[in-house]
């Protein structure tokens, strides 16, 4: 590029110095690559103008050539390290078939009088070691995987990991976490493309031959269905933009008809041609993501059925629609919610099953009989897939010692399980080419910070919590009497529970040391008791522990059977409080004293099963849960239902069908109504529902997600967990 200029510019926390080539976060530098620094110094100097990519591309890579991917995962890599401003906006916008814009509002500095930024650029040149080399013209679009031995001698300790990291790939290969012994793919033959760079992908799904990629694109209120030719990077919009959006896509084995889920009708799986065409409801009834069979005349997919308390096999035809349940498991071992995968020859299915830890299961198509695989526990597992041969599964799962769910690759049937993937993002979904030589994933990230707004007024709301992986307040939020915010955050793959000042200091540690998950905390009014789920003992269970932490004591227990209770209310007065109980019966609302003792049931339902979060009014009166009736099926929307049970159990509950995400309600001050948050995709937007009767109430709009909420004891503060989630396409090919 040409000699920069010599302006200081300010966006969000940040400072950059164009003459010295330098990024700034507060009095931390921020280590870019040249060629990236030169992208975002070409954004920001345009202060919100949109720039074309062959403009970006010319100044950036003048008289050489190379492939436009080459840019893309330079925004990338500047989304990630930049993360998002105060207001929860990405710095940098995709302007489809424009190019892209800095959105957020820049300050130009006056250089002369900042004297300041003279003296940390001196004390940051006796410092810092000198910024790596430009990128090569071939670029990061495609990366070789080399050994661990070879990248250690070639890259600078320390810096090597920041820069690794922010390019996404880059601890796949290279990292080693916390003395892992498990055997390695050899990965020094798989390459990585990523092919799309916008954010806003879900369920990217490769074409049977290779050479198409469907995915679905979320933007603004509205999600599409996408063509995309891998070779070209051309594509095309295959199904209209929708306010529900779509999910769960699938090919047909020859490739000519494409298979969705739309929101607007959940429990549905329809047909279309690929390349556009009218489209045909080929099944109803589903609970879960879908596969085809191989040869293209079957589905298969999960069922709920609350009245057993159990999920169901179910195999469907798809010209008539004929049905056959292939199996059914009650909790906690029920069927997970991943697709079931064909076997080659359609003969098995693989499915995980499992609530606490997960395994994979083979069915026997013909017999139903169900094998585990001896491959050990795992937190979750989200997809798994045969590969052609039939010799291996590739699967996404999450280890139990691990903060994200990886890919996988196991030697079936009981073989050695390798990896395939290695870093700091999730990746869940995932499809294959039919010769098994092209893998596409998801790869995710979900961010969450706390915030709080005073009064509730989205416009004068600060964040409490910082940094580029937080989860702070996703499994938990709530408030003591005393004003301090007691809240969930993840570090370390632990999630724990802390409590802080409204401002944010005198930050302390209330569970340490003590399982992996530390979660949904209440306070009791008096102020002297939490009560929280953990799985220290091996399971899901209701502890209470002291205010600040200290004499933490089990209250519920598994017994034989291996129940789990979780999501714990504490009445008004702290004597009692209630939980979801899942056992080999319906999961039920239960209460037990605050010193321990024998579970009372307080649910009476018909029918029907009590999950997710539990809240109880201020007035001790009613319970706010989600309530899965047996004859519920698909509505016009996509909704959670939650039932308003009296806290005696002694009268049928009220039922609410809302568009929520995760069933968190809020009660509000004079227990006549609770709030929940909803939204289309990456916006949210707090509602509140009367109990007595009519239609929610718009409260707040955020421009981001709530994933969780809590108001003060007053009534006149609300905290939020609120953030993001971004997933790109990403092409694994040469696997092993």
């Amino acid at each position: 590029m040409s000699q920069l200029s010599t302006r200081l510019y300010e966006f969000g926390a940040y400072r950059l110095d164009a003459a010295e080539r330098v990024l700034w976060r507060g009095e931390e530098m921020i280590a870019l690559p040249p060629k990236v620094f030169d992208t975002l110094w070409m954004l920001v100097k345009e202060e919100g103008r949109v720039v074309s990519k062959s403009e970006l591309m010319e100044a950036i890579w003048a008289n050489t050539i190379v492939e436009e991917s080459n840019l893309s995962q330079n925004i990338y890599t500047l989304r990630r390290a930049l993360g998002v401003d105060e207001q929860g906006r990405q710095f940098i916008e995709t302007v489809p078939r424009r190019g892209y814009r800095f959105v957020v509002p820049i300050r130009l500095l006056d250089e002369a009088s900042n004297s300041g930024a003279n003296d940390s650029r001196a004390f940051a040149s006796s410092q810092v070691s000198p910024l790596p080399a430009p990128l090569s013209p071939s670029g990061p679009a495609e990366m070789e995987i080399r050994p661990r031995y070879a990248l250690r001698s070639a890259l600078f300790a320390g810096l090597a990991v920041v820069i690794l990291s922010s390019l996404g790939f880059g601890v796949y290969q290279f990292v080693g976490r916390r003395g892992e012994k498990e055997q390695i793919a050899p990965i020094e033959q798989v390459r990585f493309q990523r092919l799309t760079d916008s954010g806003d992908v879900l369920y990217p799904t490769i074409s049977p031959g290779g050479e198409l990629l469907a995915y679905v694109r979320l933007e603004e209120e509205q999600g599409s269905v996408w063509i995309k030719q891998i070779a070209t990077g051309s594509g095309f919009q295959t199904l209209p933009p929708s306010r529900k959006s779509y999910r769960s896509l699938a090919f047909s084995p020859d490739g000519q008809y494409l298979f969705f889920r739309e929101e607007a009708d959940p429990g549905a799986i329809y047909q279309t041609a690929t390349f556009g065409g009218a489209t045909k409801k080929i099944a109803d009834n589903v609970w879960s993501d879908f596969s085809v069979s191989p040869d293209g005349r079957q589905l298969a997919f999960i069922r709920r059925d609350a009245a057993r308390s159990a999920q169901s096999l179910i195999l469907s035809d798809i010209d008539g629609g004929a049905e056959r349940e292939l199996g059914a498991r009650q909790s906690p071992l029920e069927y997970g919610g991943g697709a079931p995968a064909w076997s080659p020859d359609g003969s098995k299915l693989v499915v995980a099953a499992g609530a606490e830890q997960r395994n994979l299961l083979i069915v026997d198509v013909s017999t139903a009989e169900e094998r585990e695989l001896r491959i050990g526990r795992w937190r979750a597992i989200a997809k798994a897939l045969w590969t052609p041969n039939g010799r291996h599964l590739i699967f996404s799962a999450r280890a139990t010692n691990e903060p994200t769910s990886q890919l996988w690759m196991l030697a079936y049937p009981d073989g050695a399980v390798r990896r395939l993937t290695n870093d700091l993002e999730s990746y869940f979904w995932i499809s294959l080419s039919s010769d098994g030589r092209m893998l596409v994933t998801r790869q995710q990230r979900i961010f969450s910070h706390l915030w709080l707004a005073p009064d509730g007024d989205v416009k004068k709301a600060r964040q409490l919590t910082f940094g580029g992986r937080n989860f702070d307040g996703y499994n938990g939020l709530a408030w003591a009497p005393d004003g301090r915010i007691v809240f969930s955050a993840f570090a370390d793959n632990v999630t724990d529970l802390y409590s802080m000042n409204p401002d944010a200091g005198d930050r302390v540690q209330l569970t340490a040391n003590a399982g992996q998950d530390n979660d949904y905390p209440a306070v009791s009014n008096d102020g002297r008791h939490i009560v929280f789920t953990s799985n220290r003992g091996g399971s899901r269970q209701i502890w209470r522990m002291d205010v600040d932490g200290r004499n933490q004591k089990q209250l519920t227990f598994g017994g034989e059977q291996k129940d789990s209770a979780s999501y714990a209310a504490l009445s008004p007065d702290g004597r009692e409080v209630f939980f979801i109980k899942r056992s080999a019966g319906p999961a039920e609302i239960c209460k037990i004293s605050i010193e321990g003792g024998t579970p009372v049931p307080v649910s009476r339902l018909t029918g029907a099963a009590a999950e997710g979060f539990l809240s109880i009014s201020p007035d001790g009166k009613w319970l706010a849960y989600q309530h899965a009736s047996a004859s519920q099926q698909s509505r016009e929307e996509r909704t959670l239902r939650i039932g308003v049970l009296p806290t005696d159990g002694a009268a049928e509950p009220k039922l609410f069908d809302l568009p929520m995400r995760r069933p968190i309600t809020q009660w509000s001050a004079d227990s006549t109504a609770f709030d929940y948050a909803a939204g289309p995709f990456n916006a949210s937007s707090l509602w509140r529902q009367p109990t007595g009767g009519g239609g929610p109430q718009k409260l707040r709009d955020f421009p981001d997600r709530i994933f969780n909420l809590a108001w003060s004891r007053d009534g006149k503060n609300l905290v939020v967990s609120r953030g993001k989630q971004q997933g790109d396409a990403l092409l694994i090919t040469n696997l092993p």
